[in-house]
């Protein structure tokens, strides 16, 4: 049965009425995600202690951080954490070699891309990955089709498009001879506005749109998409988004979520923005390299 999943970017969004949810580990995230130290893990897993916590860990690790990771993945193993979204290679060593058994989930959302990967690591012990955005519907149910892992699917919000490691806000504020002044700022291509900012783990530029999947909520349903993933990063109104999907969910697994019905529900959140879940990325060899 598909379940709904918030990515949180404020803590009080914990009293949402869900069961899931992704939040970042300070200087270890990479996603545009609310980060939490380890101690204020352990108070919001003693608060909501009815609540499935999914904790990222996916930036790339490097290498004077192994010891420190080391001990926060075996910290981490001793609290109710339901799963640890990674990316570098090194959790899942670590994981191993440590004897942890910690609930993995392959997050490297660019890369995850086809059910064989995600099947290889699979047989490796993680048994979940959240799909990438970059791919069509279609897909990403050709992928839950040919998977035992679980699936999880970003239905709405804005998400990463790039990050880096470098500071390049500040460092392109310091060629201009500009203050940083703001904790966000952004790029703008023909009429669409990409939000960038800086973290500890360097730049992230996101996606200037708000995708909203709401229309496929019951293709998902159908497909047992394990996770719907909302993301609730620069929305006005997170809990209009939220209850809304609950609706149209609750209707789609009782397979009663009409065209008509789904209409109503899709015009609440006012916006038809799908990305990538009807349009292949197709790459094209120019025939000439001076085009």
């Amino acid at each position: 049965m598909s379940k709904l999943c918030l990515m949180v970017n404020k803590l009080n969004e914990l009293n949402l009425e869900l069961e899931n949810y992704i939040i970042g580990l300070k200087n270890f995230n990479s996603l545009n995600i609310l980060e939490i130290n380890l101690e204020e893990l352990k108070e919001i897993l003693e608060k909501y202690e009815n609540k499935n916590i999914f904790l990222s860990l996916n930036k790339l690790i490097h290498n004077d951080e192994l010891d420190k990771i080391s001990n926060i993945l075996i910290e981490l193993s001793k609290l109710n954490i339901s799963g640890i979204i990674f990316d570098d290679i090194s959790i899942f060593q670590l994981n191993n070699r440590l004897k942890l058994n910690l609930n993995l989930i392959w997050g490297n959302i660019h890369a995850t891309t086809n059910y064989i990967t995600i099947n290889e690591w699979n047989k490796l012990g993680v048994k979940s990955a959240i799909v990438s955005p970059d791919i069509t519907l279609n897909e990403i149910i050709e992928i839950k089709n040919n998977t035992d892992s679980k699936i999880f699917m970003i239905n709405y919000g804005m998400y990463d498009i790039f990050s880096s490691n470098r500071n390049l806000l500040s460092n392109y504020l310091n060629y201009i001879n500009k203050d940083k002044k703001n904790k966000t700022y952004y790029i703008k291509n023909k009429d669409t506005l990409y939000p960038i900012y800086e973290n500890d783990n360097g730049s992230h530029i996101v996606n200037g749109n708000i995708l909203n999947a709401i229309d496929s909520i019951n293709i998902c349903v159908k497909n047992s998409i394990d996770y719907l993933v909302i993301n609730s990063y620069m929305i006005d109104n997170i809990e209009l988004v939220v209850n809304t999907f609950k609706e149209a969910l609750d209707l789609a697994s009782q397979d009663n979520l009409s065209d008509e019905k789904l209409q109503i529900l899709s015009n609440k959140l006012n916006n038809s923005y799908r990305g990538f879940l009807d349009k292949e990325t197709i790459y094209k060899v120019k025939s000439d390299v001076n085009e």
